[in-house]
């Protein structure tokens, strides 16, 4: 399965249908925003959604195979599902709740953060084998360094006029969002360096590292390959970007401001996804920034 078939110069795709398009919206949207509206605005208990949503996406996946209008969503579908039925349910909901896992790491805020980093490790499993059983490469869904010099498509919003390697805009990327994010926390935290320490720095850039692998191939990479070649590259990276924006609503940073600033990132990061053909970027942007968070929090509250 390829990831580039009918794709014009302007990043759409011939004969993109409408009805697809508004159908993968209104899914990623269903997703997300309820829950918003319902438990940060009306603060009503929303606990029952996972299982919902979960059911929601498994009777789309099996209406793709009686639906012919639907069937070219069937991948899209298949790892949104899993996204949720085993990441969020089975490894987040239930095999984190069962007693060998609470006494490993129910020790404190730190152990906990650690050990739902490796319970992605799994859903990552999952999922990959997913993919390879529908028929998708390696390098469909990007599972490489990629070619880290390769030249990105110029954007004039962000002044980026002409081509110019990734190197360059990923250096300068790290360096504008480092200071940004850094602006933003140390102000709301008020980090201490009493707390600092070899443990502590090596302890955050372990689940930094662990948390931006699995971020990118599970909400970016592994999603990418369903909808590129249905929509192209300029909607499917703003579909994804929105998306896991949104998902942020009750991250940190949280609310609109956490929705903007990942919305952001995410589609930076899938656009060095698409353009390197590779996660190197991606992961690495993504690292740094998860770094600094976790970093500043470990600061704050110790390990």
């Amino acid at each position: 399965m390829t990831v580039a078939t009918g794709l014009k110069d302007d990043g759409s795709v011939e004969g993109s249908n409408p009805f697809l398009f508004n159908t993968v919206w209104i899914v990623l949207l269903l997703t997300i925003v309820p829950e918003i509206i319902l438990r940060a605005f009306l603060n009503v208990d929303t606990s029952w959604m996972l299982a919902a949503k979960i059911i929601g996406l498994g009777a789309l996946v099996g209406l793709t195979f009686g639906w012919s209008a639907i069937r070219p969503l069937r991948s899209f579908l298949v790892i949104l599902l899993l996204i949720y039925a085993v990441e969020a349910w089975l490894f987040g909901s239930i095999i984190s709740t069962l007693p060998f896992y609470t006494h490993t790491f129910g020790t404190g805020e730190a152990a906990a953060l650690f050990g739902e980093r490796l319970l992605r490790m799994g859903a990552i499993a999952v999922v990959l084998v997913a993919l390879l059983v529908m028929g998708f490469k390696r390098k469909d869904f990007f599972l490489t360094v990629g070619n880290i010099r390769a030249p990105i498509e110029p954007v004039k919003w962000l002044g980026i006029k002409q081509p110019e390697p990734w190197t360059r805009f990923g250096r300068n990327y790290a360096i504008i969002a480092t200071v940004i994010l850094l602006l933003f926390m140390l102000p709301a935290l008020q980090p201490t360096l009493s707390n600092l320490s070899i443990q502590l720095i090596v302890f955050a850039a372990v689940c930094a590292l662990l948390n931006a692998f699995a971020e990118e191939f599970l909400y970016r990479a592994a999603l990418l390959p369903t909808l590129l070649p249905l929509f192209g590259k300029h909607k499917a990276l703003l579909m994804t970007a929105i998306w896991f924006g949104m998902g942020h609503w009750f991250g940190i940073p949280n609310g609109l401001t956490g929705v903007l600033i990942t919305a952001f990132g995410g589609w930076i990061f899938g656009k060095s996804i698409v353009e390197t053909q590779g996660m190197g970027w991606a992961v690495f942007l993504h690292f740094l920034s998860d770094f600094v968070i976790y970093a500043l929090l470990f600061l704050v509250n110790g390990v």
